[in-house]
């Protein structure tokens, strides 16, 4: 009787050959004509309702997913990213469209472990510490010192800060960071990336939370 391990390098064995061959299959013939014909081994169907968020202005959704051989970039290992794993990363964990695998499941692990190890020095997460702290001025009555604070995050390095001011300024109200918040979502730009772009969206969201409150605080 074959044991857990040896049926698992079978299963994994088979994988690689059956995207080999897919991959050789599809130098020659378009994936949409590959799958013409119905399912074919490692094919699974995307269910686009779930891929309707994102912006094709680079390339379309894809209308399946079929398993890719890939090697992992830590430890070399031949790996397959199977069409299942494609679909629950692209439609349940909301991962992009556009990325792949590149580390097998152990490296990936290994790297996991070490990030958590890290985080658990002091000072290690100093990002989710500046959060923390801003998110509990929201909670105090406005001051000189806690608005000092709120200013010197807006002009942070890390863009994840200044929004997170812009919610704290949101929560506390009043006329001031009300016509603030106002001036930051009429300085709204087109352009995709942008800190503009990202601010003015902040500040909508905030203002909109303020008036489904029904009043603004003084």
């Amino acid at each position: 009787m074959k044991s857990n391990k040896q049926r698992r390098a079978e299963i994994k064995a088979h994988r690689l050959q059956r995207a080999a061959a897919l991959k050789a299959q599809l130098r020659t013939q378009d994936a949409r004509q590959l799958s013409a014909g119905g399912l074919v081994p490692g094919m699974v169907m995307a269910d686009k309702s779930r891929l309707a968020h994102y912006n094709t202005t680079f390339g379309e959704v894809p209308d399946f997913y079929l398993d890719q051989a890939y090697t992992c970039r830590d430890c070399g290992a031949q790996e397959v990213w199977t069409a299942k794993q494609q679909k629950w990363w692209h439609e349940v964990a909301q991962g992009s469209v556009y990325s792949h695998a590149v580390r097998c499941h152990a490296c990936r692990q290994a790297r996991r472990a070490l990030r958590d190890a890290a985080l658990r020095n002091e000072g290690a997460n100093l990002l989710g510490d500046e959060v923390a702290r801003l998110r509990a001025l929201a909670m105090q009555k406005l001051t000189a010192n806690a608005l000092a604070q709120v200013e010197a995050a807006l002009q942070s390095k890390w863009r994840s800060l200044r929004v997170v001011a812009i919610e704290v300024m949101g929560q506390w109200g009043g006329a001031e960071q009300i016509e603030r918040l106002q001036a930051f979502a009429a300085n709204r730009t087109s352009s995709y990336g942008t800190w503009e772009r990202e601010a003015a969206d902040a500040a909508t969201k905030a203002l909109a939370r303020r008036a489904e409150e029904g009043s603004w605080k003084c």
